[in-house]
Parts: C-alpha cells; sequence; structure tokens
C-alpha cells in the first residue's frame, strides 16, 4: 500500500437505531466532525502557548568540581542565566551532556543566557576546568510541563 496514501477511516452510521449503508455522510455530520477536529487542534495550540507564561523564577546557587554535576529540573524551566562567580572556567550542557556542540565554555565572572522560549530545558550539566572548582549562581523561569495530547 502506498504510505502517501491517507486510508479511509471505518465509520459506522447509525440512524434511527438502523445502520446506515450508505457511502454518502451527511452534511451537518460531517461538519460537525470538521469542527470537533479543528476545536481539538485548537486547544492542543491554546495548551502550548499556556506553557510559555513563567510560573515562577527559581534561584540557585551551586559550587561545581571538574566531575559533571546534573541539575535535574522539573518543573522543566524556560530559560535560565547562569553567573561564574568561581576562580575557573566552567562548561555548560543543556539538556544533553553527550553533545560536544551544545557545549558552552564561561570564563570567569562571565555570565550564560539560555531561552527555549517553551519549558523544555529538563535539565543543566555543568563541568569546571581540570583541577578548579567554579560558584555558579542559576536563575531559571520554570514553566508548565507541556502536557498535549
Amino acid at each position: 500500500m502506498d504510505k502517501s496514501i491517507i486510508p479511509k477511516p471505518e465509520i459506522e452510521i447509525i440512524e434511527d437505531g438502523k445502520v446506515r449503508s450508505d457511502e454518502r455522510i451527511d452534511p451537518s455530520v460531517m461538519q460537525f466532525l470538521m469542527q470537533a477536529a479543528s476545536t481539538s487542534q485548537l486547544v492542543k495550540l491554546r495548551k502550548l502557548e499556556e506553557s510559555k507564561v513563567p510560573t515562577g523564577v527559581k534561584p540557585l546557587k551551586r559550587t561545581v568540581t571538574d566531575t559533571i554535576m546534573k541539575l535535574p529540573l522539573y518543573p522543566p524551566w524556560i530559560s535560565f542565566s547562569l553567573i561564574n562567580d568561581g576562580a575557573g572556567a566552567l562548561t555548560v550542557w543543556v539538556n544533553d551532556e553527550a553533545d560536544p556542540f551544545a557545549e558552552s565554555m564561561i570564563a570567569n565572572g562571565e555570565s550564560y543566557e539560555c531561552d527555549a522560549k517553551y519549558p523544555v530545558i529538563k535539565s543543566i550539566y555543568l563541568k569546571a576546568a581540570s583541577g578548579t572548582t567554579a560558584a555558579v549562581r542559576i536563575y531559571g523561569k520554570e514553566g508548565r510541563p507541556q502536557r498535549i495530547s
């Protein structure tokens, strides 16, 4: 079967308590089905937009060593600011420590901003330069978890 063709759903029409075998669907029934589908999609979009509204700001202070530190975040954050107050440089990853392209180096006294627009930041990974420690301040905007289904 060609995957580009959407299969016709199985529909059973019951009218006056009897199954109707006619292939034609009453236009008012079809209009109702289309409006119900559109309403469902609008509800999902509304929930997605509502999730962008921050529910609070959470301040964190951590001392980071040269081993990777994971900060799990719940509820997920929309954005955060990180300030490196330590003596050494710091490496930051968002959501995935294994992605070398997503890492950012923050020198002593510098700050780092991450804004995802939606609450999708579920963890922050931190690691100080070898043989050093770094004191960091993090200010995160919490969001509502996205439950779109």
